[in-house]
Formats: C-alpha cells, structure tokens, sequence
C-alpha cells in the first residue's frame, strides 16, 4: 500500500516537473542544442591530436610537419574556445529556465495556500508551509540547473562520445561494456541510501523552521518562565539530527560515489592500455598510437562524465526530495470555487440543526437559532462551549457537518466565499497588525484617502491615533501602540468598510475598563445598519444587545434577552452575578 501510494506521488511529481519544463521549452531547446553542439566539439579535439600523432610526430620531421602541426594546434585551440563559449552559452540558457521555472512554482504554491481551507493551516506550522514556499522552491530551480546543466549535458556527453569509441575501436566498446554492471550496482546503492537520508535530512530542516518560527514568536513567554535551555535542547536535538543525516548523505556520495567511479575509471584505461597492448605484441590486429590516445582520451572523458552525474546526484536526490515537499501541497484540494454571490445582503443570518467537530466528537451539537437583519446577538458560555465555532461556520472558514447556515435565505455552501467575506468585518480578542503605517493597516491597500481613513479612526474614538498621523510606520507586532490603539485600528478597519454583518470576537477581553469606555464608542459606531455576532467575556457589555444565547459544551441551554436571562435565575444569571462579584 505504501509503495503505490509513493508511485502515485512520484508519478504526480514527475507530471508536474514535466508541465513546468515545458512551459520553457524554447530556453531549454537552445541549451539542448548548444550542448550537443559542445559535445561535437568536444568529440572532435582528440581526433585532432590522434591525427597528429599517426600521421606527423616521427623521427624525421621537417619544417612542414611542423607547420601542420602548428596549423591542426591552432585549430585545436580554436575548437576548445568555442567549447567554453557554447558551455557557457547552454548554462546560461539553462540557469534562465530554471530561474523562470522556480519563479512560476513559488507563485503558483503561493496563490494555491491561499485557497486552502483554514483546516490544514490548524495541521501544519508556519514554520513549515514558509519552508516548502522559499528552501524547497529553492532547491527544485537547482534540481533544473543540475538536471539541465550538468547532468543532461554529461549524459549527452557519455552517449555521444561511446558512440566514437563504436567507430574509432570497437572492441574497446565492448570491453567498455563489462564495467557497465558495476556502474548500475553503484548507481542504484547511490541512489537508495541518497533519498533516505535526503528525506530524513528535508523533514528535520522542515522542524527546526517551524521551531525556530514559533520560539522566535513566543520568545517572551520562553523568558518569562526560563525556559530558554529547554528550547535550546529541542533544538539541539533536532539540529544534530540534521547533521547526522547531513554527515551519511556526504559519506554515501564520497565513498559510494566518487572512489567507486574513480577506480572504476583507472580499471576502463587499464583495459585499453591491455588491449593495445595485446595488438601491438602479438601484431594480431593494428594499432597506432594515436587510436589509442583517443581511446584513452575519450574512456577518461566517460568517466569524468559519470563521476559528474554521480556527484550531482546526491543534490539531485535532495532537490527531488524538495520537489516532492512542494508538490505535496499543490496536490491539497483547495477550496471549491462556489458559484453563487452575494448582492445587496440585508444581514438575515440562520443556524438551522448545525453540527460540527475539528476533529471526531463534534464540538457543536444541534445549534438552532435566527437573528434579522439589523440585530444584534452574543454568545455567552465556559471555555470551549462552541462560540468561536459558530463564527468560523459563519465565515465559512469550515462547513458544518450536519445542518444549514443561511444569510438572506441562501445556504453558505452555495455562496462564494469572497462575495460572502465582502459583506463582512471581523473584530479579533487579538487584533493583528501589519508592518506598514496606519493608512495601510486600516485601508489595507483597498484605495481609501487619507481623508477616508482619518474620518474611520475619528468615528471609532481613536482621536489620538489620528493625532500621531496616519503615516507613522508600525514595527514589528505594533508593539510601538497600546493594547487598545491596536484595538482601535481594527475596529477602524471594520468599520471602514460599511460592512453588513459585524463579528466582534471578545474584542474587548484583553483591555482594561478605562479603554473599553473609549472603545465602546467605536463599538457602537460599527453596530449601526449592521447585523451584530458578539462573543461575549465581559457579560456587562452585552446588556443592550437585542438577543444572547448561552452556551454550555456545544449545545444552546437558554436564550434571550439580558432581563429575560436574569429572571430566568439559570446559567447566564449564575455567570453575571459572578462577574459582579470579582469586580
């Protein structure tokens, strides 16, 4: 079962590779060509010097031999000229395909991520998708460059040049051809111990980025609790995992590769040496000198050929390695592109029987309810009691297992998500800030003025933000700006958008009371001509809104408004009058 399933991936990764090489047919058809026309060249300059040898070098040489062979020199010295030139010439050719084709594949791997659904980033670190985006692109444009430049150019070089010993000595061919066995032996010994030890290698590089992302992320929590060592030794570990595997790829391509190709070189010269030998003391066949300097000449430039794709190969083997990582995520299902969109939305929002789990309990057990277009409804309950749940099904960021979500009467898994995304405006308990100046973090490059912008973060209560200007750059994290500013600026970008459905996620749970008065302006400057999701932490905010469900491990146990709630004397009331207390 394992070997179809890496057959099938190999074989998607060999279509893939095939479709890009393609889409730079014509770069790579004039590298082909000035490689062929290198290796003529090549082919041709030891017949020169064997011609000279056979027919000019002798006792009684006299001044025309000597401007022959000054001549036939010139010519020799020309043709190697060119064979740098057209060396250089088909590199360049091939290091441009492979520049083009890296460049297509990182696009094309980015804008796919894009549209996978929010279920395989909750699988996979940052780390390690930024990874396969950058180190792994990186290595498939060397696997071209090598393939094309080296490793194509040698192998026409190999065939091209056996193709002359065919002609210039046959019977050198053929001894030429019992070492073939030992050849294939090495390879697939190579080629075997290559991949495991490059895949093993790609997969611990692939969780030391991932480390490094989330230590560097979390570095303050890492000190704050001295931690650092332990993390050290994590990545301690990891790291000599690496080099382990790093150390076995080299001894593998050292003593497998080059001394098992090298030796195998002098056996090919020592088997001509013996053949022109054998001719010249038993007189059993002819032999010249200069037949057996291109015999020579050409078995070395053979092996010089194959020592080169064999010491390629081991990068090539890392390089495929990588390709496969990338491809991997190519071949993901994104996200199906849904016809229907949504125009002119009231803001009508319906759950209707909804199921729901991340993984196989479901997290969400029977949600009904309905809230009007202009409306406004919390969600209240214990850590882990589905409120966040409902938001990403209403995003549809995830679809519901069982069940329906209806905005205006039209089911979510009809609707296109960026039409549907459009109508919308999130509010996080963690705003995230970009690394650009304020005009960007609110506007979001959408094309809003300065004007537009200052009108957003006046409306919203950030008078202060304004103050500052709104082209002063945000570092790293906005840690320049409060808790609140950075608040402020998100509810700035909701509110920028005239959105019809608002989702305010605890967004005031991480300020303190002082702030949330200012925000609260904000808040009700974003609830205006707009249905309102609220997840609730602090229940004295909530009081207002027109409905509150309350939620207790996926399943909605009481429901309406706050005074409805209180005289109930259940849940919600027990929550509140705690919260009272603790204040």
């Amino acid at each position: 079962m394992k070997k179809m399933k890496n057959k099938k991936r190999n074989e998607f990764v060999k279509q893939r590779l095939w479709r890009y090489a393609k889409g730079e047919s014509k770069s790579l058809s004039i590298g082909l060509f000035l490689s062929v026309v290198r290796t003529a060249l090549e082919i041709i300059g030891p017949m020169i010097i064997g011609y000279i040898l056979n027919n000019y070098i002798k006792l009684d040489m006299d001044i025309r031999d000597f401007m022959a062979i000054a001549k036939l020199l010139l010519l020799y010295l020309v043709i190697y000229v060119l064979c740098g030139l057209f060396s250089n010439l088909a590199l360049i050719s091939f290091e441009q395909a492979a520049n083009k084709i890296s460049f297509s594949v990182q696009k094309d791997v980015y804008k796919h991520v894009t549209k996978l659904p929010i279920s395989y980033f909750d699988n996979l670190p940052a780390g390690n998708i930024v990874s396969r985006i950058t180190n792994d692109t990186n290595r498939l444009k060397t696997m071209f460059q090598l393939i094309l430049a080296d490793m194509t150019t040698s192998g026409i070089m190999i065939i091209c040049i056996y193709g002359m010993i065919l002609v210039v000595s046959f019977p050198v061919a053929i001894l030429f051809l019992t070492l073939v066995p030992i050849i294939y032996i090495v390879f697939k010994d190579l080629r075997h111990k290559t991949w495991k030890y490059t895949t093993l290698n790609r997969s611990y590089v692939g969780a030391i980025n991932a480390s490094i992302n989330e230590n560097i992320q979390n570095m303050e929590i890492i000190q704050v609790y001295n931690k650092e060592n332990h993390i050290k030794e994590e990545f301690d570990h990891i790291n000599k995992n690496i080099f382990k595997t790093g150390l076995e790829v080299t001894k593998v391509r050292s003593y497998g590769g080059f001394r098992a190709i090298d030796a195998l070189s002098y056996v090919g010269t020592i088997l001509v040496l013996l053949y022109f030998g054998m001719g010249k003391i038993t007189g059993a066949y002819a032999v010249t000198i200069g037949s057996m300097y291109i015999s020579i000449d050409y078995v070395t430039k053979i092996f010089n050929n194959i020592k080169t794709v064999v010491s390629r190969f081991g990068e090539l083997e890392q390089s495929y390695a990588s390709a496969s990582h990338v491809f991997d995520l190519l071949r993901l299902e994104p996200m199906e592109e849904l016809p229907e969109k949504l125009t002119e939305v009231k803001g009508d929002v319906r759950f209707e029987g909804v199921y729901f789990g991340y993984g196989e309990s479901d997290v969400l057990k029977g949600i009904d309810f309905e809230v009007k277009s202009g409306e406004s409804i919390a969600f209240v309950g214990s850590t882990g009691s589905g409120k966040s749940t409902i938001v990403n099904l209403l995003l549809n960021f995830y679809c519901p297992r069982l069940g329906n979500i209806y905005i205006d009467g039209k089911n979510t898994k009809d609707i296109n998500r960026n039409s549907l995304r459009e109508q919308m405006a999130v509010v996080l308990q963690d705003p995230f800030i970009f690394e650009t100046d304020i005009k960007g973090n609110v506007g979001l490059d959408e094309g809003f003025s300065d004007a537009e912008i200052e009108k957003a973060l006046m409306d919203v209560g950030a008078e202060s933000i304004v103050k500052r200007g709104i082209h002063e750059k945000i570092f790293e994290k906005g840690n320049d700006f409060s808790q609140g500013e950075k608040q402020l600026i998100s509810f700035a970008r909701a509110y920028i958008r005239k959105p019809r459905i608002l989702i305010l996620d605890e967004a005031t749970s991480n300020i303190d009371t002082e702030t949330e008065k200012i925000i609260q302006k904000g808040i009700q400057k974003l609830r205006e001509n707009c249905t309102t999701f609220i997840i609730a932490h602090r229940l004295s905010t909530i009081k207002d809104v027109d409905k509150i469900i309350v939620l207790n491990k996926g399943k909605i146990i009481e429901r309406g408004n706050h005074k409805s709630l209180m005289e109930q004397d259940g849940f919600y009331k027990n929550m509140y009058d705690e919260q009272m207390r603790n204040q």
